[in-house]
């Protein structure tokens, strides 16, 4: 029980505490006129010359107002608490007749003691209303110990009131520094144009951020928050803000400003809002500046590209159409045609792709080089060559040309044979550009074609319009060798730092020669096949290739949900495109490894091939049917 008694005084100890410093009492200036008002009157009602507001602390008491001492803290006396606990107001006439008195003076000499408790509103005792006298009293009238709780029921009132405008001062700095910091992190600033004295004051971040002196100046009736902006859009601006501060009694514009640097276009947004009185009459216009010009640039850059990628997509789809309509002129059968426009297209993309990698800065030569030869005969090729950095343009015209080489050497020349070799070096030209030679050795014996081919044309009008340059070719015994000369304009003087090339995925399935001649249709023949594919037209002309190669083509799924349920259908294998309108193909595939039923990949992503974590082939757009059935005869151990 003792143990327990003790750890409840010692509770109600810390929260006696905490209420004495929630108070505050000891902030600010220590002569308080309304306390020193409290006990001149306690001390003039009891006719005592000493009387003190007494806070008692863990160690101290401080005496908050005081008649007739000198000092202002002092020891505590040892037990005060538990004594305080148990009295109200205590009035002792004379302590000597009384000697067991609750509570004692602080002075040895008092004869008279009356004290009155200061309490919180929840009961705890944070101090004490004390009069003390030398001389000793009969009696105490009744009325002065009500006077004296009285008195100190107005000291605690007003000691809580100090501490609830302390804690709003503490709150409105602790708001102020949450504006200032938000202004600063939006970097906003501020303005007030006060009507009754016609003045602005700019803040230090408003005249940052608009070149407008800092301070107070003369608001010319307004007409001063005009004059930081363009004079070609002030009047417009001016009508924007009348019409809608009349509407709704706030506005949000957009203007350029007056900028120290006349060649540098500069955009801000000022928000202000109208604060009228109770009559509703206008007194202040308040307001926030910010700099906006990072993305105004950001929004003229972003439409800048959506015309430059308009005008490329139409640039490609032109490019598409011609190639394809040679391609016809020129070939000899429906077979050889698609073919060589698939190979061709291959090519475009393949240097789309690099193009892509490099944010369209451009591309490096071996790089072209690579993607065009790198994937024919790895041991039957070589390139070589110092680094050269090709403008977007013409490295999409080596990279067609080069496959054009590359498909006449696998069907006709030196990679049609394992002992054959092509080798490519390309060195910087004397008077600017680059001379590039192609040498095929090791093959059959080449001849000159009796007719000449689209490809040999689309070579000479590519390296001619496109590279600026002249391409000739040679067909000798030993093999074909070409020169391609490219002017100066072809190449970047100083070409931005580049990325180390990504090594290839070994999953991706490319297509050698525009197509694979040793694949069988047979193969795949009675597969069953869910195609999810988001493109109409690709799933179209894939159902069909595939059907033509005897695959029963299950289902067609544009949509994940719809993937989702077509699962439930009995099939061998799927071809799934890795993004179906912004929705990764992913749980399809999950759903798919988890039932051990093989997949195949198709994405037009170049850095993204397809979702990670699946071992699955992928086959990149634009792909034809026999990449498609190849993966698939793969996956399905055909």
């Amino acid at each position: 029980m003792d143990d327990a008694g003790a750890t409840l005084a010692d509770d109600h100890e810390a929260r006696r505490l905490r209420a004495l410093d929630a108070l505050h009492a000891f902030d600010g200036d220590p002569a308080d006129p309304r306390f020193d008002r409290i006990v001149r009157l306690a001390s003039r009602l009891f006719g005592a010359p000493r009387a003190a507001i007494r806070l008692v602390g863990k160690d101290r008491v401080w005496l908050k107002a005081k008649v007739g001492f000198g000092h202002i803290e002092e020891p505590r006396p040892a037990g005060l608490a538990e004594r305080m606990r148990e009295s109200g107001v205590v009035a002792h006439p004379d302590l000597a007749a009384d000697p067991d008195q609750t509570l004692r003076p602080w002075c040895a000499d008092s004869r008279f003691f009356a004290c009155a408790p200061l309490k919180t509103a929840s009961g705890e005792i944070v101090g004490l209303l004390t009069v003390e006298d030398p001389a000793p009293r009969e009696a105490v009238e009744p009325g002065l110990a009500d006077a004296l709780a009285d008195l100190a029921a107005l000291a605690m009132e007003e000691l809580l009131h100090d501490a609830e405008t302390a804690r709003n001062v503490a709150e409105r700095a602790l708001d102020s520094e949450r504006i200032a910091l938000a202004l600063h992190a939006a970097n906003l600033g501020e303005f007030v144009w006060d009507m009754a004295t016609d003045t602005v004051r700019v803040s230090a971040r408003m005249a940052s951020i608009t070149e407008v002196p800092e301070g107070v100046a003369p608001a010319e009736r307004g007409e001063a928050l005009y004059g930081f902006i363009h004079p070609d859009d002030r009047e417009m601006v001016r009508e924007e803000v009348e019409a809608q501060l009349k509407a709704q009694g706030r506005y949000e514009v957009e203007f350029r400003r007056v900028s120290s640097d006349p060649h540098r276009v500069i955009w801000n947004r000022v928000a202000g809002l109208l604060v009228r009185d109770a009559d509703d009459r206008p007194l202040r216009l308040i307001g926030v500046v910010q700099d906006v010009t990072a993305r105004k640039d950001a929004d003229d850059q972003r439409e800048n590209l959506l015309t430059e990628l308009d005008h490329r997509i139409k640039n490609i789809l032109a490019a598409v159409q011609s190639v394809a309509g040679q391609s016809a002129r020129k070939a000899s059968s429906l077979d050889g045609f698609l073919k060589a426009f698939n190979g061709r297209l291959k090519a475009m993309s393949s240097a789309h792709d690099l193009l892509s990698a490099a944010r369209w800065r451009g591309a490096t030569l071996a790089r072209i080089a690579a993607a065009e030869l790198g994937g024919l005969a790895p041991n039957q090729t070589r390139w070589d060559g110092p680094e050269l950095f090709l403008t977007p343009r013409a490295a999409a015209a080596l990279s067609l040309t080069l496959h054009e080489l590359a498909v006449n050497a696998v069907k006709y020349g030196s990679l049609s044979v394992e002992s054959g070799r092509v080798e490519v070096v390309w060195r910087v030209a004397p008077g600017g550009g680059f001379n590039l030679e192609w040498l095929e050795t090791g093959g059959p014996m080449t001849s000159p074609p009796e007719v000449r081919g689209f490809g040999m044309t689309l070579i000479e009008d590519v390296v001619g319009r496109e590279l600026g340059g002249r391409a000739t070719v040679e067909y000798k015994r030993s093999g074909v060798t070409a020169m391609i000369h490219a002017a100066p304009d072809a190449l970047v003087d100083e070409p931005e730092p580049d990325e180390p090339a990504a090594a290839p995925d070994q999953r991706i399935v490319e297509t050698v020669g525009g197509g694979d001649d040793t694949f069988r249709a047979g193969d795949i023949a009675g597969l069953k096949v869910l195609i999810v594919e988001d493109s109409l037209l690709l799933a179209m002309e894939l159902e069909a290739g595939l059907e033509d190669s005897g695959v029963e083509v299950v289902g067609c799924a544009a949509e994940l949900p719809e993937a989702l349920q077509m699962l439930e259908l009995t099939f061998d294998a799927a071809v799934l495109d890795a993004d179906l309108n912004g929705q990764s193909v992913a749980p399809v595939a999950e759903v798919l490894r988890r039932e051990g039923r093989p997949f195949v990949f198709a994405t037009g992503y170049a850095d993204k091939a397809a979702p990670m974590g699946f071992d699955a082939p992928i086959v990149r757009k634009p792909y034809n049917v026999h990449q498609i059935a190849r993966a698939l005869a793969s996956v399905t151990g055909r």
